[in-house]
């Protein structure tokens, strides 16, 4: 069913996915894990254009690397992405107490890999083309950013600002895993588009996760 090349490229996103989710419970022990607080707390906007940068700007540098074939660069972008979801997911992670942040990790980690799996069943399931998605995407980023600003004044708003990034994550995945499924000659590339999409998915939900278990903690 699936070609070698798609099979790849699982299986980097698989460890890139895995090595994210170790960084971000790392930085949970540490005080990287307070940054979230100083970033939202002080202007919401601020949080999502920092991270926003981040994640947009690794992503570039890790591709560009790959296909100008300078190892450095690559692992460069990644490394920037890593520390991006990595910090993000840390500041979800840190109120909790360890048992709680394994258990928040294991729920999130379910509930993800199952958006994952109906969005593949979506995607090779049927023969519709979702090549648009990724430009659909971009328009609710770019939502995202003007409820946040909006969110940085009437905090009510930020809920919104956080089912679009959910959203948008969600659209970004099945985009990446048709990239994947038309274009399997290139796995180290959709690889990486395979990873960034579902940690957006992961980090996004790991808050809702997060929030819950410490209410009932």
């Amino acid at each position: 069913m699936f070609e070698e090349g798609q099979l790849k490229s699982l299986g980097i996103a698989s460890g890139l996915v895995g090595l994210n989710v170790a960084v971000m419970w790392v930085f949970a022990f540490t005080p990287l894990s307070s940054i979230n607080s100083l970033l939202f707390g002080t202007f919401f906007l601020l949080g999502v254009i920092v991270y926003g940068a981040m994640l947009t700007g690794g992503v570039w540098i890790a591709k560009k690397g790959v296909r100008e074939d300078k190892t450095g660069l690559a692992i460069g972008g990644a490394t920037l992405v890593q520390i991006a979801y990595g910090l993000f997911g840390a500041g979800a992670l840190g109120a909790l107490s360890v048992t709680l942040q394994a258990t928040a990790i294991i729920i999130t980690g379910i509930i993800t890999t199952g958006i994952a799996v109906l969005s593949g069943i979506l995607v090779f399931g049927t023969d519709h083309d979702f090549s648009s998605w990724g430009r659909y995407a971009n328009y609710i980023f770019m939502g995202v950013l003007g409820v946040s600003l909006i969110g940085s004044f009437s905090p009510a708003v930020t809920i919104l600002a956080l089912a679009l990034s959910l959203i948008g994550f969600i659209v970004y995945l099945v985009h990446q895993i048709y990239t994947t499924k038309t274009r399997p000659g290139k796995p180290l590339l959709n690889g990486i588009g395979l990873y960034t999409a579902y940690m957006g998915v992961f980090v996004e939900i790991l808050q809702i996760v997060a929030e819950l278990l410490l209410r009932r903690e």
